[in-house]
């Protein structure tokens, strides 16, 4: 069997290309991982940009059912104790005494808000962790967003940045809202154990092939 010598050069290449997610897969914004040129800004909330963002993701995502989103985030690495407070077209939850309701502007870009009737005399404003998924064509994608203050009337601008089959942004087809207590967790992804194996032994590899090099 004859062997052949890959060049260092290609060598560092193929490590560096094992350790970068491909740009087709759904991934966090903070990791540089989203696929279709989705970033922190396409959503805001009160001014402000998200903290990270998670997708492209093909498929739905709702408030309960098969595609339950409390249990898709309590999955990911923003933590858990996520829970439904309210999607455009459905009933909403109640939260921390509050029953929320979920609006937005028609088209593939445009504004959001979320409103908050106070149901049994709850202290507010509340400071709170949210998530907004934006779903249009076949695909989804989420925003995350660390301790901010929700006063009942509250919202911002959104942008479906990802494309359709046809290179087209897709239309809204409907913005869902998911909260949890303030302090459950980060809303930026932190890479696992096994990523940090990985990234160490692609440098250590890297740096073995270069001392080669200058033999």
């Amino acid at each position: 069997m004859k062997l052949t010598r890959i060049p260092n050069r290609a060598l560092v290449t193929l490590l560096l290309a094992g350790l970068i997610p491909s740009a087709q897969a759904a991934g966090y914004c903070s990791l540089g991982a989203a696929s279709e040129g989705i970033g922190t800004g396409d959503v805001t909330f009160s001014g402000a940009s998200a903290s990270d963002c998670f997708g492209v993701v093909g498929g739905n995502i709702a408030g309960s059912g098969t595609f339950n989103g409390a249990t898709i985030l309590n999955g990911m690495s923003w933590g858990d104790g996520w829970t439904y407070l309210d999607s455009t077209g459905a009933a909403g939850a109640t939260f921390q005494g509050m029953t929320f309701t979920a609006t937005a502007t028609p088209g593939s870009s445009g504004s959001w808000t979320l409103a908050g009737i106070d149901a049994n005399g709850a202290a507010a404003p509340l400071t709170l962790d949210l998530v907004v998924g934006l779903k249009a064509g076949n695909e989804y994608a989420l925003w995350s967003f660390d301790n901010v203050v929700v006063d009942g009337s509250d919202g911002g601008v959104f942008n479906v940045a990802f494309t359709n089959n046809g290179g087209n942004h897709p239309a809204l087809s409907h913005l869902i809202v998911f909260g949890r207590d303030s302090g459950g967790g980060s809303v930026s992804a932190i890479p696992e154990p096994d990523t940090y194996a990985m990234l160490l032994t692609g440098l250590g590899l890297v740096g073995f092939a270069a001392r080669r090099k200058l033999r």
